[in-house]
């Protein structure tokens, strides 16, 4: 790096600053406590302490690009200011593109704020939330990997001569780096770049870090207003944390260009045991702050996150396996065959179980990015769970599933914008292009019927309660799709489109 007054680019001026500041007055110092009551508590990136006594002095002398991003996720939650509710809010296209060219021009004087500004950036939500543009979000998680490594941010700091807050802070950062980073990469099926026995030296993070993420005692009868349930010294933070770790291995067993071309069945599922158990041993050792039922009257909880993103990955491991049986080679162990759909109704049912009872204290709440590929990934999760059903029964079951599950998504999209993103991709991308190969009315049809000539499909099944469906009792013809499609046209070609849609 070079000095700042040696770098090339616009050189620095309060004229960014005072544009975004502009974009917003004079409501700047009330969207900044909505930040701390909200969004800090669930994504704790900055150092509050340094950055209230800067803007305490000048919002001058906070980095343009770093206040825009924080305005722009403060703006999320305009109505929980009492103040703010009833008030026009700003332009956020205005004050997005501003933040945009800000963050541009800090890569030529890069700072941790440039990070921070990137991350938070991220978190908000899209201009266009039917039409997000994944090849940008995507270059931003790459431009903020390029300045963390220019910065030392990949690196253990521990031993470094700084103040103790800013190696806590340097922590943070790059562990929101790191979750920001392998999300992305499974929510657009890229490689992801960080390798983690390579290169990746930060220490774990631990409950000292966020000593100044604790509320003051004056601060919380200062402000009333609702805010964000804050698990003790940042338990949420370091528990999605770890729950990335999982996810960093997933990536690495199931979908790199390499591992994705293995179709063994057996083995794929052998692979997933051990992650399986990793997941479930750290689903059990969540604390009672971290429960789903957590939640204090008039504040808004984010456990959810971590309960969503915990199912989202179980069904990323049974997506792949429950594939993986479609194609050669042929599976030949019937009992892990019935093993995988038994484990993809359970956990397809628990997933969509959570969704339903989602309450408003918690779609309120402050979210990860990665959410609405989630709530897409587990449509299209049903939606291949029907296309490979073994009988009717179990077709019916899942037809009648996914109906239910666009539903829900259609009454809550209005409230949960979240959602909003994967209505659009099951009926427009996914299902509204493979009407021909599910046979499936989205608007809600009355009868069902998918026709496979004299296939295995035909196979009648009288009971519509999946606790009732026997699939060991089944032989290995009943899972032999390779058989049935080629002798129905298109429909291998279908299977195989659909399995590339939604990664």
């Amino acid at each position: 790096m070079v000095a700042n007054d040696k770098a090339i680019g616009p050189l620095m001026s309060h004229a960014e600053v005072d544009s975004i500041e502009a974009c917003v007055q004079p409501h700047g110092p009330r969207l900044i406590r909505l930040f701390w009551r909200i969004i800090q508590p669930s994504y704790p990136i900055l150092h509050k302490p340094s950055f209230m006594s800067q803007y305490s002095e000048s919002y001058r002398q906070i980095d343009a690009g770093l206040l825009g991003a924080v305005y722009l996720n403060a703006i999320h939650w305009w109505s929980h200011d009492s103040i703010l509710s009833p008030l026009q809010k700003p332009n956020t296209m205005i004050l997005r593109s501003l933040t945009q060219q800000a963050i541009q021009n800090s890569y030529h004087r890069p700072r941790l704020s440039s990070i921070e500004a990137i991350l938070l950036l991220l978190q908000c939500k899209p201009e266009d939330p039917l039409n997000p543009d994944h090849t940008f979000v995507w270059g931003y998680v790459s431009q903020a990997l390029a300045i963390a490594e220019c910065l030392g941010l990949q690196l253990d700091a521990s031993e470094w001569t700084i103040p103790g807050w800013e190696r806590s802070l340097r922590k943070r950062l790059a562990w929101a780096l790191y979750m920001q980073d392998k999300w992305a990469a499974l929510a657009y099926g890229r490689p992801s770049h960080i390798q983690d026995d390579q290169d990746w030296c930060v220490q774990n993070l631990t409950t000292a870090d966020f000593t100044d993420c604790e509320r003051l005692q004056e601060e919380v009868e200062e402000d009333r207003g609702p805010r964000t349930e804050t698990p003790v010294s940042g338990q949420l933070f370091i528990s999605m944390v770890e729950l990335t770790r999982i996810l960093s291995t997933v990536l690495q067993t199931f979908y790199t260009a390499r591992a994705s071309t293995n179709q063994d069945t057996v083995h794929l599922f052998r692979q997933s045991q051990p992650i399986t158990n990793q997941l479930n041993t750290w689903y059990a050792k969540l604390t009672p702050a971290l429960q789903l039922n957590a939640g204090r009257p008039r504040q808004l909880c984010s456990t959810g996150n971590i309960h969503f993103a915990y199912y989202g990955l179980q069904i990323t491991i049974l997506r792949r396996l429950v594939r993986s049986t479609t194609l050669a080679p042929l599976c030949q162990d019937a009992d892990i065959l019935a093993a995988i759909r038994q484990m993809a109704r359970r956990m397809a049912e628990h997933t969509m179980t959570l969704i339903e009872n989602l309450r408003p204290d918690q779609t309120e709440a402050f979210w990860y990015s990665s959410t609405p590929y989630l709530f897409s990934v587990t449509g299209s999760f049903l939606t291949l769970l029907l296309v490979t059903s073994l009988t009717t029964a179990e077709r019916t079951h899942w037809r009648e599933s996914l109906k239910t599950y666009l539903w829900t998504l259609r009454l809550r999209c209005k409230a949960f914008e979240s959602m909003r993103f994967a209505v659009d991709r099951l009926e427009g991308a996914i299902l509204r292009g493979m009407e021909h190969a599910l046979a499936v009315d989205l608007d809600e049809s009355p009868g069902f019927v998918m026709q496979r000539g004299g296939s295995r499909l035909d196979q009648e099944d009288a009971s519509t309660n999946t606790g009732d469906w026997n699939f060991t009792a089944l032989d290995l013809e009943a899972f032999d799709w390779l058989n049935a499609f080629d002798s129905h046209g298109n429909d291998l070609a279908d299977l195989e489109a659909y399995g590339q849609m939604d990664s």
